[in-house]
């Protein structure tokens, strides 16, 4: 809380006194004289009460209800900025304090709440006019005080970041044992199983580029693009050359000791030159910082996974929930556990892909001396299947690991060399999707600076 908020409820009380008096500040006698009747005169009394003992979330209840009948009485839109703001709603608070300016301009209470409204919101160019408008209406020295402060606070803070835009391109290489990701058996049931359907090791070589902008709007909140095009070849196993393309913007937010996120995302691949698979999404995360190392969050993301025409009774439906407890390094570095849940519905009635999920991860990113980065993660995720396959009940939990090294600015600013290793251990019910899988890289990024 800021020093002078203290002084907050003795300045308003002090506009008001000078509103109907017409002393100190801009004439207005009218505003708080609107045709009301004793009801809603009691009723406002009630809520005004409410709001000097500090019940401000008792006050936005009881005024919330009634905001359909009386929205455009200027002294009930002010007490609804009041008691949405001081109970963190500051988006609800801006929207009633200019409604009740629309109506009554001259009215300093609710332009002195509206300030502040955009203020808690981090849009200081809307608010530092305000406060300036309040002083030009010569308000009481005590006003006058918590104002200058407010000012001297927006002039005090930090600018709000420019916003960027960064291109980077990757090269990578490597082995994996792997690379269709399938079973080691020859047979399943009986059968031979072709070729392409049994476990297929090769090197690869791998091309692409990707790009960051983000535009903040005020010091709490950014708008957020990124998108990225990779190209993967496998020698050995060029039935599985794959091209993909994601995209993903939003926007980010922090608010006191909260933050967030909200956005669309999506990818399209294909392989062996033939589209595979698509999903598009709804990305979201709210979170509270613990202290000032700690966080805990709370993710859900959604989207329609979908398949080519060939396959495509693997189409679901997805919806996930993850749960974060961090913590970030003074080094730079941090540390998570995350626990994930959630299910994929089958679009078609009689498709087995219908799945429960349930699992959980653990992370790490720290620096390992100068320009070196270090990122380690490990995590089990089980799917339980609805459906049958083959006549047998399917159960899969997938174990993958991930360790790499970032050595940063190799011969030049910006330029990143990582070696990379991946294991994948994917166990089935079913010995069909029953595999492993090794992959070993060397990725090289360029940043342009």
């Amino acid at each position: 809380m800021m020093p002078f908020a203290k002084t907050l409820a003795g300045a308003r009380l002090l506009l008001l006194i000078s509103l109907v008096t017409g002393t100190g500040l801009a004439s207005a006698n009218d505003t708080l004289q609107v045709a009301s009747s004793a009801d809603t005169q009691r009723f406002l009394a009630r809520a005004e009460d409410l709001l000097t003992l500090g019940e401000t979330a008792a006050a936005y209840q009881l005024l919330s209800e009634k905001e359909s009948k009386l929205a455009g009485n200027p002294f009930f839109d002010y007490l609804l900025g009041v008691a949405a703001l001081d109970s963190g709603r500051a988006s609800d608070a801006i929207f009633s304090l200019r409604r009740a300016l629309i109506v009554a301009p001259g009215f300093s209470g609710a332009r002195m709440e509206l300030a502040r409204a955009y203020f808690e919101s981090g849009n200081m160019a809307q608010a530092r006019p305000l406060f300036v408008q309040l002083l030009d209406e010569q308000p009481p020295a005590a006003v006058r005080a918590v104002i200058d402060d407010y000012i001297a606070s927006i002039d005090a803070s930090p600018a709000a970041p420019k916003s960027s835009l960064r291109f980077h391109y990757d090269v990578a290489a490597g082995y994996d044992t792997n690379a269709n990701g399938s079973t080691d058996s020859q047979q399943f049931l009986g059968f031979m199983l072709s070729p392409n359907n049994v476990e297929a090791d090769s090197s690869f070589a791998e091309l692409g580029g990707g790009f960051s902008w983000s535009k903040p709007s005020s010091t709490r909140v950014a708008w957020y693009t990124n998108g990225r095009l990779a190209y993967r070849h496998n020698p050995d196993a060029d039935f599985v050359d794959s091209a993909l393309v994601s995209v993903a913007g939003g926007m980010s937010w922090q608010r006191g000791k909260f933050f967030g996120r909200a956005g669309l995302d999506a990818y399209w691949s294909a392989r062996d030159g033939s589209a595979n698979q698509n999903q598009v999404g709804l990305d979201t995360l709210i979170g509270r910082r613990l202290g000032s190392q700690w966080d805990l969050s709370l993710g859900i993301r959604g989207g329609a996974l979908r398949y080519d025409d060939n396959i495509d009774i693997m189409d679901v439906n997805r919806l996930m929930f993850t749960g974060r407890l961090g913590r970030a390094f003074s080094s730079g570095g941090s540390f998570g556990i995350e626990l994930v849940g959630g299910n994929d519905s089958e679009r078609r009635g009689n498709s087995p892909y219908g799945n429960t999920k349930l699992g959980g991860r653990i992370t790490l990113y720290a620096p390992v001396g100068h320009d070196r980065m270090l990122y380690f993660s490990s995590g089990s995720l089980t799917s339980d299947y609805d459906g049958l396959f083959f006549g047998t009940p399917r159960e899969d939990t997938q174990v993958s690991t991930l360790i790499q090294v970032e050595f940063r600015n190799v011969l030049k600013d910006g330029l990143s060399l990582t070696p990379r290793l991946r294991h994948i251990d994917n166990d089935s019910d079913v010995a069909l999707y029953d595999y492993d899988r090794l992959e070993i890289s060397l990725n090289l990024r360029w940043t342009p600076q």
